[in-house]
């Protein structure tokens, strides 16, 4: 890959090396070919416990350039993975380029990631993507939290979220990833999607396609814990 494509994180060098992330063995087979023929090694996991096994126990020099992470996933999905990177001194400079069938354009910046792709319909047309979207987010600011929160579930909220249309969770979801960077920054709390409540202990409210989540803030403990949810009946009926 030719250096001009890539955004500010990764100018210094060429993308040389992915870790793939991605149940599909076929899929991890025909874009590994595919990145092969331009010149790309691939490492290989099925699922984010194994991606994160394989992070942790190789050094620092022998980290991927670019974690190419589909976000629907067995055992521990995308989105946790990602939670998982972000709240690890030794893995939070990765970059990752999140992709999957149900992102529908209504993506937020989160630190690290440097893109989002809707997957395509075959892996070979994967790499031309993964070139246009470095691209476009070369044009992105550079985006590092001061120190993001953990994100703490309880079942009877987490349940809830997982019976949600794909498209309508991940948009959930990647909110709450973002709030969980923001309120260990001093960037505003307050916007169309997050809400600072009034009340002690602290709590936010980050509404998405009608889903309302309410998180209680432990500035100690640097956690978000989500204690409850609204989901609109129909969405789960459409699920």
């Amino acid at each position: 890959m030719r250096t001009g494509l890539l955004p500010p994180s990764l100018m210094s060098h060429s993308v040389r090396h992915l870790l793939l992330v991605e149940d599909d063995p076929s899929w991890r087979k025909r874009l590994a070919e595919a990145a092969h023929a331009e010149g790309v090694a691939v490492s290989h996991a099925s699922d984010g416990v194994e991606a994160l096994d394989w992070l942790r126990t190789h050094p620092r020099a022998g980290h991927p350039d670019l974690i190419l992470l589909d976000l629907m996933l067995p055992r521990m999905d995308g989105w946790e993975l990602y939670g998982q990177l972000r709240m690890d001194a030794r893995l939070r400079h990765l970059n990752v380029l999140m992709f999957s069938e149900a992102l529908h354009g209504q993506e937020v910046p989160l630190g690290g990631v440097v893109g989002y792709l809707h997957k395509p319909p075959v892996p070979e047309s994967m790499m031309g993507a993964v070139r246009s979207r470095l691209r476009f987010a070369a044009e992105l600011p550079a985006r590092e939290p001061a120190g993001a929160y953990s994100l703490e579930l309880r079942e009877d909220v987490s349940l809830p979220l997982r019976l949600l249309p794909a498209p309508v969770g991940h948009s959930v979801r990647m909110h709450l990833l973002r709030a969980a960077e923001l309120v260990g920054s001093e960037l505003p709390m307050a916007s169309t999607w997050l809400m600072a409540l009034p009340g002690t202990p602290p709590a936010l409210l980050v509404s998405i396609e009608g889903v309302r989540v309410v998180l209680d803030v432990d500035d100690e403990a640097r956690v978000l814990r989500g204690t409850s949810v609204d989901v609109p009946p129909d969405l789960l009926t459409r699920s």
